[in-house]
Parts: C-alpha cells; sequence; structure tokens
C-alpha cells in the first residue's frame, strides 16, 4: 500500500522522535552534579530521585488518555502534538530556577512523551507486515540507547562551551520540527500491517474503538498482563542504572568523569546492538513459536542477571564495566521483543490501549517508585549494594516473560479472530 521509500522514511521520522524523546528524558541523568549543586535547586539524593518520578508521574497520568484517542483519532496529529509538549517541558527544564518549576517541567515531559511510546509501536505495526515487524520495532527502540547515548555525550562536548540549563536548550528545540514532520505523515489504515485485511473503518479509526472497556478486555489476555508485569520489574533496574549509574562509576568505582560518561556510552552503545539483534532473532524465532518474543525476553533477563552480579560484584575494573556493558545488552535486547510480542497478542483496534495499558503499569508498579526507593537506600547502604538488590527483579521479569511465551498462541489467535 506503501512504498518503500515512504515505509523508510515513515520509520525514520517516528524514530527520530524517539530517539528525541530518550535524549530529552535522560540528560537529568547525565547531569546529576551540575543539577544537584546549582544554588537555585539544592536538591538531595532523594529529591534528585523524584525527578524521574515526576517525569512517569505525567507519564501514567496522560498514557490512558492517550492510547483512548489513538485508538478513535489520526494518530500522526496527535504524536506531533506530544512531541511538541515535551519539547516545551525540555526547554523549560532549562528555564527553572526553583525545585517546584523543576518539578513541574519534570511532569509535562513526561505527559508529551506518553504519546510517543504508544503512538510509535502502533504505526509501526501498521505500518510494517508482520513478518518484519520485530525488525521495524527494533529500529525505533534503538531510540532508547542512541537517545541515552546522545544525552551522556552532550555534557562531555558541550560542558566547556555553556551550562547545563543551555544543554537543554539544544536538546528541546530540535522537536520542534520533528513534531511537525510527524503531522505530515500519512495515518497508515489500521490492521495494515497484519495478515488479515485492514479494517472497514478506515485510517481514522473502528467504530466502537476507543473506549473504556478496551482495557478491561485487554486485562483478560494473559500474555499481555503477564508482559507488563515482565517489563514493570525489569525497569526496577534499568532506570536506576541510566539515572544513578553516572555518579556510581565515579564514588564507587573511581572513574573520573569523562571516563564514567564514556562508560556509560558504553552501557547504552551496548543496549544499540541488542536492540538491533532483538528484532532479528525474534523475527526468526517467531516462524516456530507465537511466544517467541516474550521466550527470548526470559532467557535475556535471566543472562542480564547474570552478567550485571558479576559487573557489581567484580573489583577489576575490565570484568565489572563487561559485566555491566553485557548485562546492558541483555535488558536491550529484551524491550523491542516484549513490545513485538504485545503487538501478535492484540487486535489492531486495541493496539493503542495495549501500550498505553503498558506504560500506565509499568511506570505505576516500577519506574515511578524505583529511583526515590533506590536513591533512599543507597544513601543508607551504598549504591554498589543497592544495585545488587535491584537487580533480583530480573528473576520474576524472566518468569512473567517464560509464562508469557506458553500463552501467547491462544492469545494471537483469539486476537486473530475478534479482529
Amino acid at each position: 500500500m506503501f512504498s518503500r521509500f515512504l515505509l523508510v522514511w515513515a520509520l525514520a521520522v517516528i524514530f527520530a522522535a524517539n530517539f528525541l524523546n530518550y535524549t530529552d528524558r535522560q540528560l537529568v541523568s547525565a547531569l546529576e552534579k551540575p543539577i544537584r549543586n546549582d544554588p537555585a535547586l539544592g536538591l538531595s539524593e532523594p529529591e534528585y530521585g523524584w525527578l524521574w518520578s515526576y517525569f512517569t508521574i505525567g507519564y501514567m497520568i496522560c498514557a490512558v488518555p492517550i492510547g483512548l484517542l489513538a485508538d478513535r483519532y489520526r494518530r500522526t496529529w496527535i504524536f506531533a502534538f506530544c512531541v511538541t509538549v515535551w519539547s516545551v517541558a525540555t526547554v523549560g527544564t532549562g528555564l527553572a530556577e526553583s525545585k517546584l518549576v523543576l518539578n513541574v517541567a519534570r511532569v509535562f515531559i513526561g505527559v508529551g512523551e506518553a504519546g510517543c511510546l504508544v503512538i510509535g509501536p502502533s504505526l509501526i505495526s501498521d505500518y510494517f507486515p508482520t513478518k518484519v515487524r520485530g525488525k521495524a520495532l527494533s529500529v525505533f527502540y534503538l531510540g532508547l540507547p542512541l537517545g541515552g547515548a546522545t544525552a551522556f555525550i552532550l555534557p562531555v562536548v558541550l560542558e566547556r562551551h555553556m551550562t547545563w540549563r543551555h544543554m537543554f536548550f539544544v536538546a528541546g528545540v530540535p522537536g520542534f520540527l520533528v513534531a511537525l514532520l510527524v503531522a505530515l505523515l500519512p495515518e497508515p489504515p489500521r490492521g495494515s500491517g497484519d495478515d488479515s485485511e485492514p479494517g472497514p473503518h478506515g485510517p481514522h479509526g473502528h467504530r466502537g474503538a476507543g473506549g473504556l472497556g478496551d482495557y478491561a478486555r485487554l486485562l483478560k489476555t494473559p500474555t499481555l498482563v503477564l508482559i507488563i508485569l515482565a517489563q514493570a520489574f525489569a525497569v526496577v533496574v534499568l532506570v536506576p542504572l541510566v539515572h544513578f549509574g553516572k555518579e556510581y562509576l565515579e564514588s564507587a568505582r573511581g572513574l573520573d568523569k569523562d571516563q564514567a560518561s564514556y562508560a556509560m556510552l558504553g552501557v547504552l552503545v551496548s543496549g544499540i546492538v541488542g536492540n538491533l539483534l532483538s528484532g532479528l532473532i525474534g523475527d526468526r524465532l517467531a516462524r516456530y513459536t507465537k511466544g517467541a518474543y516474550a521466550l527470548l525476553a526470559g532467557v535475556g533477563y535471566l543472562v542480564s542477571l547474570g552478567a550485571l552480579y558479576v559487573g557489581f560484584t567484580s573489583e577489576a575494573k575490565a570484568v565489572f564495566l563487561s559485566g555491566i556493558f553485557v548485562g546492558s545488552f541483555c535488558l536491550f535486547l529484551c524491550m523491542p521483543a516484549v513490545n513485538t510480542q504485545i503487538a501478535n497478542v492484540t487486535s489492531p483496534r486495541q493496539r493503542g490501549a495495549a501500550w498505553a495499558l503498558a506504560v500506565f503499569m509499568l511506570h505505576l508498579l516500577g519506574d515511578t517508585s524505583a529511583p526515590p526507593i533506590f536513591g533512599r537506600v543507597s544513601s543508607e547502604i551504598g549504591r554498589q549494594q543497592a544495585f545488587l538488590y535491584f537487580c533480583l527483579a530480573l528473576i520474576p521479569a524472566a518468569l512473567c516473560c517464560f509464562v508469557a511465551a506458553a500463552t501467547a498462541r491462544a492469545d494471537a489467535e483469539r486476537a486473530a479472530r475478534e479482529e
């Protein structure tokens, strides 16, 4: 239905939005010291942890209504509006002269970015056919490690030329151009990427879609619920690693500021490789089982646990960095896998709601509370010991994925019948 060029262009634009999404949200993690040391702010360690939580509060509040709107109205326009909101809030972060303004800006970054992970995967699932969906979503989720890497590179490159506040202007302003490009994308008919025919109600929605009843029906999909729980357990590890990792490498591991930044860059480069391999491996395994992506994620979480344990207990620099890099590779390998599994067990008319439910629940159960709790635990027992305890969350994450792999076939067949 769409030309090859248009598909590549659409994926590039949606990826660019997700890239800025993660750059803007994680820049605060790369600038912990200058933000905490700013005399106008004076943040304690737990207060700094709350900066991530305020972001997730905005994220959660808006994920559900955005999911409802995305299943009823033109998704590209809603997406473009969301990009604009978080770009304004990113610029506002640089202007914040008090804790209140900084916290409010973080909330609105979450408000805008909720649209990215709800609508972006939905659009890609309709642009691209099922057989290459994993690869296309892997490109989309490259935004996390690439955007995060950029967030940690910016201070290294720009700290001699500008303050931490100006860096938020550099990160936020490009979003206005990306918002325009997103708004100009064609809206794909819902279900056009699936093996069955697209729905009869055109590209803007299905009659009866976009109601609160969608969420009640989705909660009756075991695979979806298990995948959401797995992601919630996983972000308990991933978010503190990204948010507190740089300062941990300096204070607990003896790296200087630049070395810690480059080490965090290595973490995110490992994630880039993991994202890319996820689609390749998952799409190949999917030829044999409907639960391929959940199975891949389950194995990834267990390997990540072992690698991170080595990373957080070894004293040798080469060993602890290798362990953290391998663990990060596996965590990022799992992200496209679990989200592709969500697409494959829900009908096209409910995918916006499915990702909205996933965003809401994983933030409610996972990374809203994880950063401030980690900050509190870290201040009591040290960051290294705190990381060891938090890594144990990967055990239930893996178990949820293995059970989801067993339920995926029945849920995929039910979704196909409903459509």
